[in-house]
């Protein structure tokens, strides 16, 4: 994109406030910026490039081989979600979505809001590097052990308090873990319902120093034993970052 496509087909700006560059009728050129365009060319000439003045001939080329989801990006929520899919209600998810377990010959195994009413995603902390962490003294003496983190308001809802064991479940499996109650995540208004979101770092699991600790802190527990068994469809990239989950006090 260059900056003539700053301005309409006029050479008016489209943000007044903001202008890139503006076609000067009276003097017959662009002002403002050094237009990425020849600096006399009247907007409306017939032989005036457009504004998306990609290639040669003037105009944008879209390119889209072997993509299993169309050539034009589009929304669709994830797998689980707690909304139907505001643009297009009767196909929430993507329609081409890749299944694992439908491709290993078992049936779907997914939530829905009324089971599991909160989203929850997986990520790292500071102290973690990769799945590395387990294996390493140090960084397990910084983060040892499990948790999960709520939200207060949540928490408050749910009796829960920083250092409660808590059971985090989802259709494909569950955490019993501690709790860290937290501002960080406050409820979200998503299509006018409240939802709550739910924190899961991962890095913990059945092997490692830490697994080999006291096992009623949770240390073997395995943040992917509650993610989607769904992948991206043309690079099959799994969908672990935004899910559906129920938590509850232990």
């Amino acid at each position: 994109m260059y900056n003539r496509a700053s301005a309409d087909l006029d050479g008016k700006p489209w943000d007044p406030t903001r202008p890139g560059i503006v076609w000067d009728a009276e003097q017959k050129k662009w002002t403002g910026d050094v237009p990425d365009y020849p600096p006399t060319m009247e907007p409306r000439s017939p032989k005036a490039w457009g504004p998306f003045i990609m290639n040669s001939e003037g105009v944008g080329r879209l390119f889209s081989a072997s993509m299993l989801d169309g050539p034009f990006p589009e929304h669709y929520e994830p797998m689980e979600s707690p909304i139907p899919n505001p643009l297009h209600p009767n196909q929430s998810e993507s329609p081409v979505a890749f299944l694992y377990d439908k491709a290993a010959g078992r049936e779907n195994r997914f939530g829905t809001a009324k089971d599991y009413p909160y989203i929850a995603t997986s990520y790292r902390l500071t102290e973690h590097e990769h799945y590395v962490t387990q294996h390493v003294p140090h960084l397990t003496q910084l983060q040892p052990y499990p948790f999960v983190e709520v939200p207060e308001e949540l928490a408050r809802e749910k009796g829960i308090k920083s250092g409660d064991r808590v059971r985090v479940s989802s259709k494909r499996g569950k955490l019993e873990v501690a709790a860290i109650v937290t501002k960080r995540l406050g409820a979200l208004e998503v299509g006018g319902k409240k939802v709550y979101h739910i924190g899961i770092p991962i890095h913990w699991g059945f092997v490692g120093i830490a697994a080999d600790r006291d096992p009623t802190k949770g240390a073997n527990w395995l943040a992917n034993a509650l993610t989607p068994f769904v992948g991206d469809a043309n690079s099959r990239t799994p969908e672990f970052k935004s899910f559906l989950v129920n938590i509850e006090k232990v």
